[in-house]
């Protein structure tokens, strides 16, 4: 049985005191030897949201680039929603799905929309158009829809989104594109058509614009890596797919490979 003393003389003894030394001494290093790459490139979010940013996306200002792949920095907005730009039009990224490659994003500009409400004022936005190198596209068994502004057709109350923010006493109409009232609401409508798609409409137009849309993307497979214990990233200068261990960078996967 080890006495008052004795536990005393154990904790105070040289010997104990050059293991503690040597342990600290030893994470130190252990700590200093991870890969810097590795470290930079864990997942990150924006202020206010959960949603976990990494490969093949990075953002701007707090990931390096090489933390994602070209094409697909995004930022933060003032309100901590993560933020995809496309043709210079900002889309929220609702949600990302990373098992299969997809996300759901929807126009900023529509994020005043909901379902069973006419009174939101839409500013005038862009058609949407995707990089021409397809690293994204839309998704498949979604609906076209065309947006009308300056609207001036009672007729089609049930299509409206909403009044037009450039004069509130016109309306934005949206339909399908494949509505045969196209024609005719493109000649009573004085403010230009936007192009845009949406994932389903049943809960109203005006909420499935909210709700947004499917993109799918290409980019290298991080599902190896990650199982691996390594984070995914992309070397510009050598122009592809690298993983990032704690040891060092890998091709593929952490661990021994023919590099």
């Amino acid at each position: 049985m080890i006495n008052q003393n004795t536990h005393f003389f154990i904790l105070s003894s040289p010997i104990t005191h050059s293991c503690i030394i040597i342990f600290h001494l030893l994470a130190q290093i252990t700590s200093s030897q991870i890969d810097p790459k590795f470290t930079a490139c864990a997942p990150k979010t924006c202020p206010n949201n959960t949603q976990n940013i990494s490969f093949p996306f990075y953002i701007q200002g707090t990931q390096e680039p090489y933390c994602g792949s070209p094409g697909f920095a995004i930022s933060c907005s003032p309100h901590g929603f993560p933020i995809l730009n496309l043709s210079h039009t900002q889309y929220f990224i609702r949600q990302i799905f990373y098992q299969n490659q997809s996300l759901r994003v929807s126009n900023a500009a529509f994020s005043t929309l909901q379902s069973n409400t006419t009174k939101a004022c839409l500013a005038p936005t862009q058609n949407l158009t995707l990089p021409p190198t397809n690293v994204l596209r839309v998704a498949p068994n979604q609906t076209d829809v065309v947006l009308f502004y300056g609207c001036d057709a009672p007729s089609l109350d049930e299509q409206r989104v909403g009044c037009s923010a450039e004069n509130e006493t016109s309306s934005v109409l949206a339909l399908d594109k494949r509505d045969t009232n196209i024609s005719f609401v493109a000649k009573n409508c004085k403010g230009g058509a936007v192009d845009t798609v949406v994932e389903d409409g049943l809960e109203g137009v005006g909420e499935a614009l909210r709700k947004g849309f499917l993109l799918s993307w290409t980019a290298g497979n991080c599902s190896v890596c990650n199982s691996t214990g390594g984070r995914c990233g992309f070397d510009s200068a050598m122009f592809t797919f690298r993983c990032y261990c704690t040891d060092r960078v890998h091709s593929a996967k952490c661990g021994d490979d023919p590099e």
